[in-house]
């Protein structure tokens, strides 16, 4: 389960809105000028998604070095994970 709420809200309602995510599970996504910004969401779920994180990163770690054995490595370019502002 999802909500949202904008971060003014968010901020008076801080405590209900960490709970829900602790033991309820729910995402609530904040939104700044009507767009989603940031989410609040049970602590298991972001530690998932920087385990999955990691698991990217290595294996393109990986690839750079095998390619810089075989004598292939071609520069890897930069990807940003977040949008620019």
């Amino acid at each position: 389960m999802s909500s949202e709420m904008s971060i003014s809200e968010a901020r008076a309602d801080l405590g209900p809105v960490t709970s829900r995510a602790c033991f309820g599970g729910e995402t609530t996504y904040l939104t700044k000028h009507g767009r989603r910004a940031a989410a609040v969401v049970p602590a298991e779920a972001a530690e998932l998604l920087e385990d999955l994180e990691d698991l990217v990163d290595g294996e393109a770690v990986r690839e750079a070095l095998e390619a810089r054995r075989a004598g292939t490595n071609e520069p890897v370019p930069f990807t940003r994970r977040t949008p620019s502002q």
